[in-house]
């Protein structure tokens, strides 16, 4: 009886104090946007533009922010541009002078003068999207400069790997910047056309780098000591850079031993051949296994000397934490450029390609991508 009497009054006491939890899905896009009234831009200044709003946000969880920019009088159904906000989840947007620019000349205002865009913000949650009731409006000013808005990029002169015989694609880094890799065996004149046809939009680079549209050249001394040229031109801030590239190699992250010596072929690519790969583990002395190593060691990057320092081309995203399959999307072995540092930006290697000969190839301009992949794999003798 007492043990019946007691679990009566235990389910009592679990009923009194059952609460129901329920996660709220409501959200709100903002009512209130801050941002300059007008703004005379500068693409060199390092002063950035900072947009801010309010009175949206969740009940609880977090909301997803995106900024719209359209032309003035638009709806946003097709805005010229959109970006999530800082983070995705803050409440306010960052964007750089000259990224606001072109931002500004994809509304349709030229250069040197002066309209209006306007923005706007959407708040998502599970998939829900709201936007906001307002929007609100921007003068512009525009610096001159190039007005060029395209994809494709040539380079065009008698300073050429192909001796100035037709033109010889950039890869597009981002919007209004264009980088090419090439060698120059001779001293001459290079300029820059927006496609291989006639009625092309062409651009050269002044005595200061500066880029001016027009009809004209620049002059590049020959290549050095092995050394690669990767011109840079970017359109929104109207200027040309040119960096000298040596001494590329693929190494071991653990060791720093090299895996290949990249060769310079032509056409923006490097490659090595008969690459010997074994993995490093403490059972292969002949690959230099450290002291403190306790398990398979696959991880690898690239090493390049830039104008004088040595630089990582490694993977956007940080070390990678699994071996490649076979599936993956050619974006996978995209090189970025990083100050050197050793654990950070690798790659692991297929477990297949564990002791074999293979060609490492780096395509500096494959499908709009900085890449590399492996081929010609062979086990070992």
């Amino acid at each position: 009886m007492k043990k019946l009497i007691f679990a009566l009054m235990a389910a009592v006491l679990m009923i009194g104090c059952t609460e129901v939890y329920e996660f709220s899905t409501e959200f709100n896009a903002p009512t209130t946007l801050n941002s300059p009234t007008s703004l005379t831009l500068d693409v060199a200044s390092a002063n950035n533009v900072k947009f801010t709003w309010s009175g949206g946000g969740a009940e609880q969880g977090i909301v997803i922010y995106e900024v719209l920019f359209d032309k003035a009088g638009g709806d946003f159904s097709n805005p010229v541009f959109r970006s999530f906000s800082d983070l995705g989840v803050d409440t306010t947007f960052t964007i750089t002078q000259a990224m606001l620019n072109s931002v500004a000349r994809k509304a349709g205002i030229a250069p040197e003068s002066t309209g209006s865009i306007q923005w706007t913000v959407t708040a998502s949650k599970g998939g829900i999207v709201k936007q906001s009731g307002l929007s609100k409006e921007i003068s512009v000013t525009r610096p001159g400069g190039i007005d060029y808005t395209g994809d494709t990029f040539y380079l065009y002169g008698s300073a050429t790997e192909n001796g100035g015989q037709g033109g010889l694609a950039f890869r597009k880094a981002s919007d209004g910047v264009f980088v090419i890799y090439t060698q120059v065996s001779t001293a001459g004149d290079i300029y820059f056309k927006s496609t291989t046809a006639e009625d092309a939009f062409v651009c050269y680079a002044d005595n200061t780098n500066k880029v001016i549209e027009g009809t004209g050249s620049s002059n590049l001394e020959a290549n050095a000591s092995g050394e690669i040229y990767r011109i840079t031109v970017d359109l929104n801030t109207q200027k040309m850079a040119i960096d000298k590239i040596k001494d590329v190699k693929a190494i071991w992250g653990a060791t720093f031993n090299v895996i290949g010596n990249m060769i310079y072929k032509g056409n923006g690519i490097f490659e090595a051949t008969n690459c010997k790969i074994k993995f490093i583990t403490q059972d292969r002395p002949d690959t230099n296994p450290p002291s403190w190593l306790g398990w398979i060691e696959e991880r690898y990057y690239f090493t390049a000397n830039v104008n004088g320092v040595d630089k990582c081309w490694g993977r956007k995203d940080g070390v990678s934490p699994e071996r490649p399959t076979g599936s993956e999307t050619p974006a996978f072995y995209e090189l970025n450029e990083f100050a050197w540092s050793q654990w950070d930006h690798l790659w692991k290697m297929k477990a297949t390609l564990d002791l074999t000969s293979a060609t490492i190839t780096i395509y500096t301009n494959k499908d709009g991508l900085m890449m590399h992949e492996f081929s010609n794999v062979q086990p070992l003798p």
